[in-house]
Formats: structure tokens, sequence, C-alpha cells
């Protein structure tokens, strides 16, 4: 059964100067267990598409179901708080906080005390192949490649089998890219998330199970 599904999804948007269809009929399926890829050139619609299956807006026309239930129907905070990860082309890590830090974030959000947060945060750094020696150094102490990985161990914080990744290689130079998808694709496989990644880098198909490509607003499985 899969974990998100787009029926029927459009979305329109009006300028001062002209108005865009940005979605036109998208329907799709993702499940879990399974890592994808939505690839396009800019302004394709991609972004606009992301946006709407990470709840922070909703379709003009069609409905985007989390588990059988439309985000229509639901508190969108609620939603992008409980339900889904995000990861970002820029990391997004608060620079004031340590790493061990950055990834207990999400948890102590929900409740959970520092002391098992901190205990929880470390598990989850490690499970993304960094070394102890990471935890408490900031995001400037960091390259990019064990930012983004930190990034993606906040992501597991979340505890939601849904994560969407926003150009998450595009920082990085593509032996590290490689790795990170590597470790996506694990965490897909191995630990049963469904994600799906926008992307520019054609190269790193070959480790996706299945593609996509958004054309004018058009999205086809390639």
């Amino acid at each position: 059964m899969s974990i998100l599904t787009l029926k029927s999804v459009r979305y329109r948007y009006s300028s001062r100067y002209h108005n865009v269809e940005a979605l036109k009929d998208v329907n799709c399926e993702f499940e879990q267990g399974r890592i994808y890829a939505i690839v396009g050139k800019s302004g394709s619609g991609k972004s606009t598409l992301l946006s709407l299956m990470a709840g922070l807006d909703l379709p003009s026309e069609g409905d985007v179901l989390f588990s059988g239930k439309s985000t229509r129907t639901m508190d969108l905070d609620a939603y992008r708080r409980n339900n889904v990860a995000v990861i970002y082309q820029n990391f997004r890590l608060f620079p004031m906080l340590t790493a061990v830090e950055n990834v207990m974030y999400p948890m102590e959000l929900h409740g959970i005390r520092p002391k098992e947060a901190k205990k929880r945060a470390e598990e989850y750094i490690r499970s993304v192949d960094l070394p102890d020696s990471v935890f408490n150094r900031f995001p400037s102490m960091l390259s990019g490649g064990e930012q983004q990985r930190v990034a993606i161990a906040r992501a597991l914080a979340m505890e939601t089998n849904l994560m969407l990744a926003d150009e998450p290689t595009g920082n990085l130079d593509s032996t590290t890219a490689r790795n990170i998808i590597d470790l996506l694709a694990r965490l897909a496989h191995e630990r049963n998330y469904c994600i799906i990644m926008v992307t520019h880098d054609t190269e790193l198909l070959d480790m996706i199970d299945v593609t996509y490509q958004m054309k004018d607003g058009v999205l086809v499985k390639v």
C-alpha cells in the first residue's frame, strides 16, 4: 500500500502579469521501502510538487493523500511536524547548535526529555556513518557531506517513514553525492522509508528505484 498518493493534482498561481498552471493532472503513488527521483528542468514544476507533498500548500484541484487521508482534511502544521521529514540542498542546520543538538531538536519539540533525546541523537548520527567525534562540532566545523549526513540524521529523528529531499546533493562533489544517495537508498531498502528526491543530477539515477520526469507541469514515469 502506498504511503503517499497524488490524485488528479493540479496547481495554479497568478502573478500580476499572467496565470500559470504549474502542475497538470498529476497522478502517482509512492511506497515505503523504495527511493524515488523526480527530475526535470528548472521551472518544470518539481519544487511545486514537493511543496504540496510536504504540506506547505494545497493543490488547486485534486488530492495529496498521506496513508489514505487527504491533506485537505489535516492540520498542515501537524502534518509537517509529525508525518514528513524534509532534507534540503543547503542543509539548514542551526549554526549555533552542535551536530547532536541539531538532531535533538525535533525530538525535544515532541517532548522527549533532553537526556533521552541526546542518547537517540547520538545513535542516529552513528547510523548515517559519522564518527562520535562530530557530536560536539558546530556545522561550520563540518564538511558539506558531513553536514548533509547530520541533516539526514535529524530527519530520522522525526521518526516518520516519509522523507522528502530537495536537491540533497546539489552542494556536494560527485563522490560525496553518490555516497549520500547510497545512504538514502539503504535507509529506504533496509529501514522501510519512502524517500522522494527532487534532483537535477541525472548521473545518480542508476541508484534510484523509480524515476519520474517533470516537464511543463506533467509528471511521467521514466
